[in-house]
Order: structure tokens, then C-alpha cells, then sequence
């Protein structure tokens, strides 16, 4: 069984297993409250009905579950039976039900929105697949009081941009702009004074209004990095991601994780301009490609399944560290061996030297550039130990030998 998305429950439990911060959707109802969504459409109307059409209680009354009705009455005569047992006061048995209620209330979900623009390209809803524990949805005033104040938030504002209102045959009108950021910004001033909290859109403009009204809470700028087409420059490529952020000093990118497990360099790119980057996306689900990001200094990830993606790290960190004491523990015991069986007849002078080499190896190996006390071979460093000393557009410069020839890379 899976939490049910955009769910207080599955919010709670995202914080259980170790997430430092929850991200969720959030959007205005036809009554200008902010509500969690993820949807333009409200598929589960059963018509495509963009949720700035819908009032708070329409919202809310969509996603309550339904309670099973009693059978019908097989005839006229056991429909008398049942009124005179309700008027004398005994409540009428319940016929038992043979087919499982909760495949059976799911099965009347997606007859609902089988004929919605969302179910027809994708075949399912959020929440209407596999085994999932389903739950009323919520509001952002909601989330503030039942989540605890040390999990932070990162709250996505999400408005249609002009291409996205036309792909999803919605109207070309919403909640006016600045009234969304206002209405939104007031809830979180009021009641999100102690509690860490990151604002991010896809949205150009929206990011421009949040960095023009407050000045306190961090702005992330979202791209999908060129991996679909869009209507706005600004949010064409991470090149252009990575522009606009710097240009209104936003705090950072959170970028589509495609190009950066493809081109792990990238992270880095995006970190020398001075700016916070994070991915999303579905290949974060696989530890690999989390760890292949986290490798070259990512600040975070967004994941759906944070207990398999924090025991995978888990288990690599962990992994890495043996084999780096193995290999340290290996290395000064060669040393050691080396240096005893060339030893003169000054057994104290020889003892000296060892530890001197000893530890210049280990720190070597923990990343402290050069060897402490002299050494016979420094015209010949080995590959394993060549260290970056610079870096050029993301290039790294390797030291080299005291000839100064090349080792494991270039020399600039």
C-alpha cells in the first residue's frame, strides 16, 4: 500500500523517514483560498475543471471518500419490511457486499474521469493506481497547523503560463497574478513565522513577484531544463535557468534531473555562478543517479521514495569509507615495510622516518595536498595519489611532478 500524493498523511510520513523538507503544490480555489494540488485539471470532477473554477467546498467535496449504500430492495414487499423495522426502531441489517469496496469505489473513479483530457493521455490519475491509502485533500493553512514546525516547506506556487493554459484547453483567465502571490504570501506570514520555507515556480514572473514583495524567504527558480517544449525564453534550457536566477539574484535552480545524471558536470555549472542547485524528476528514485549528483556537490534532490533513496546513500557512504581505510591501512603498512627493510644501523633514525612517511601517506590520502618530511621518489608521483589543484570553466588542472610533466590529466 502507497500514501495517496498531496496528502497530510503521506507529508508526515515523508518527514518520518528522514526528509528534511516536504514539497507540495499550491494553488487558489474560485474563493481565492490556497489549496494543495498538483493538477491544473481536476480530473476527478469529472470533467477538466481547472481548480481556480472550483470553490474551497466543491475542492474539498471531491475528494471525500465514499461510504457504501446499502442494497436496494429486491421487491416492494421486503421495501415494507424494511420501513416498519425503521419505524418500530430496529435499524435494517446491512446486506453483506461481495466485491471489495475499495476496487470497487476505485473502479467508479476512473469511469468518472475516463472521458478527461489528463486520463485520456496518461491512462490513470494521481491516486487512481496500484494499492494507495487515499486521503481527503487539504489546504495550506492546513499543512502549517498539523505539520510539525521543523519540517520545512517547499512550496511550489503554481500558475499556468499562457502555453500551458492552451495545452490544457483551459480558459485564458485565472486568479490574477498578484492577488495569487498576496493571498498566498499573507497565509505563510501568518502562520509560518518558525518554520523554514523555500518558494519555487516554473513560473518567470511569479518568481519576479515573490523577489519583489518579500525579501526574507528564498526563491528557487524551477526549469524543466529543455527536456519539453515551452512558450517562455527564460524557461527554455538550464543555460537560460541559470541567467535569469543570477540576473534576479533567486537563491538558486532546480532543474529537471535528466541533464544532470547525463552530464553530472553540470551541478558544478550551476554552483560556480553562485546559485543553489537541486533536480527533480523520476530518475531520482534510483540511488545511482542520486549519488552520481550528490558526487559532484549538489545541494539537494527531490525524490518520491526518500527511504530507498536515504538507505542507498546510506549504503554508499559506508561503503566508500571501508575501502578508504583499507586502502590507507594497505598503503602505510607498504611504507612501513619498505622503510624497515632498508633501514641503516640506526635503528631510532629509521623508526623517525617511517612514522614521518607514514603520516604524510595518510594524510595524502585524506585529501591534505603534499607529503610531510623528505622523500626519494618526488620525481615520480604516482597517478592514484595526482590531486586537482584548479579548475577552469568546470575543467579540472591536475598538479604535476617536479619535471613538470603531466599526471592523470592536463597541465595548464
Amino acid at each position: 500500500m502507497q500514501l495517496g500524493e498531496n496528502t497530510i498523511q503521506s507529508f508526515i510520513a515523508a518527514a518520518n523517514l528522514g526528509a528534511s523538507y516536504v514539497e507540495f503544490d499550491v494553488q487558489l480555489t474560485k474563493d481565492h483560498v490556497p489549496v494543495i494540488y498538483h493538477d491544473f485539471l481536476v480530473s476527478e470532477t469529472g470533467i477538466d475543471a481547472p481548480v481556480h473554477t472550483l470553490t474551497l467546498e466543491q475542492f474539498l467535496h471531491v475528494s471525500e471518500q465514499k461510504t457504501p449504500r446499502t442494497s436496494r430492495p429486491s421487491s416492494p414487499v421486503e421495501a415494507k419490511i424494511e420501513n416498519k423495522d425503521v419505524a418500530g426502531g430496529k435499524k435494517p441489517r446491512p446486506r453483506s457486499y461481495s466485491v471489495d469496496v475499495r476496487k470497487e469505489s476505485s473502479s467508479d473513479m476512473n469511469e468518472r474521469m475516463k472521458h478527461t483530457r489528463d486520463f485520456k493521455m496518461k491512462g490513470y490519475k494521481g491516486n487512481s493506481r496500484g494499492n494507495f491509502i487515499q486521503a481527503p485533500f487539504t489546504t495550506l493553512e492546513e499543512m502549517f497547523k498539523k505539520l510539525p514546525e521543523s519540517i520545512g516547506f517547499n512550496i511550489e506556487m503554481k500558475y499556468p503560463m499562457l502555453h500551458e493554459s492552451e495545452e490544457h484547453d483551459m480558459d485564458t483567465y485565472a486568479v490574477e497574478l498578484n492577488s495569487f502571490v498576496d493571498t498566498v504570501l499573507k497565509k505563510v506570514y501568518d502562520l509560518g513565522t518558525k518554520r523554514n520555507i523555500i518558494f519555487s515556480s516554473f513560473h518567470p514572473d511569479i518568481c519576479l513577484l515573490l523577489s519583489f514583495k518579500q525579501p526574507s524567504i528564498p526563491i528557487l527558480f524551477l526549469s524543466d531544463a529543455g527536456t519539453s517544449p515551452v512558450g517562455d525564453i527564460r524557461a527554455s534550457s538550464l543555460q537560460e535557468a541559470i541567467r535569469f536566477a543570477s540576473r534576479w539574484n533567486l537563491l538558486g535552480v532546480v532543474s529537471a534531473a535528466e541533464p544532470l545524471v547525463m552530464c553530472p558536470r553540470l551541478v558544478r555549472v550551476v554552483k560556480e555562478s553562485g546559485l543553489v542547485c537541486v533536480s527533480y524528476g523520476v530518475l531520482n528514485n534510483d540511488p545511482v543517479y542520486v549519488q552520481r549528483q550528490v558526487k559532484e556537490g549538489i545541494d539537494a534532490v527531490i525524490v518520491d521514495s526518500v527511504l530507498a533513496i536515504r538507505k542507498g546513500l546510506t549504503a554508499h557512504e559506508e561503503t566508500e569509507k571501508a575501502t578508504k581505510e583499507t586502502k590507507g591501512t594497505v598503503v602505510a603498512a607498504t611504507v612501513a615495510a619498505q622503510l624497515t627493510n632498508g633501514s641503516g644501523p640506526n635503528g631510532a633514525a629509521t623508526n623517525g622516518t617511517a612514522a614521518a612517511a607514514t603520516n604524510g601517506t595518510i594524510q595524502s590520502t585524506n585529501g591534505v595536498h603534499g607529503i610531510d618530511g623528505p622523500s626519494n621518489n618526488s620525481d615520480d608521483m604516482p597517478p592514484e595519489i595526482a590531486r586537482i589543484v584548479d579548475t577552469v570553466n568546470g575543467v579540472p588542472i591536475y598538479a604535476a611532478d617536479s619535471n613538470g610533466n603531466t599526471v592523470n590529466g592536463a597541465v595548464f
